[in-house]
């Protein structure tokens, strides 16, 4: 069985949370314009840490320094096409000073927003991923 881990940086300034926004013509079909935190896939030969500080670089231009908290993990086995995948996703609190930080969108997305726990655009998914942030 395949094993896909994900990795997720929640960026928090004070009371907010960056989000970034997929572009409409994003590679997965599945949530093109939908709004995420920044993270993605491990590639081979990487650690956890490795592949959150990559993922952060690239689709933000941010450089993680320090050690992430840990604050949810995701864990199922899906069916792909046939296929059973062991699905593993972590999520990290980065504490950050928003006014310090200069964000710098990759290709994959679009836009970006700082929101807090109320938004709209505060969805289901997005909360389940702060569910053990004060």
């Amino acid at each position: 069985m395949k094993t896909e881990i994900v990795v997720t940086g929640i960026l928090k300034s004070k009371d907010e949370y960056l989000i970034v926004k997929r572009a409409d013509d994003d590679y997965d079909e599945t949530y093109p314009s939908a709004w995420e935190f920044p993270g993605g896939h491990l590639e081979n030969d990487e650690t956890i840490i490795q592949g959150l500080k990559r993922e952060l670089k690239e689709e933000i231009d941010f450089d993680l320094t320090g050690e992430p908290l840990i604050t949810n993990f995701y864990d199922e086995i899906r069916d792909k096409n046939g296929d059973k995948i062991h699905f593993i996703e972590l999520d990290f609190l980065i504490e950050v000073a928003k006014e310090n930080i200069d964000i710098k969108l990759s290709h994959e997305h679009s836009s970006y927003t700082w929101i807090k726990k109320d938004s709209k655009y505060m969805i289901d998914f997005l909360k389940r991923k702060l569910k053990n942030i004060i």
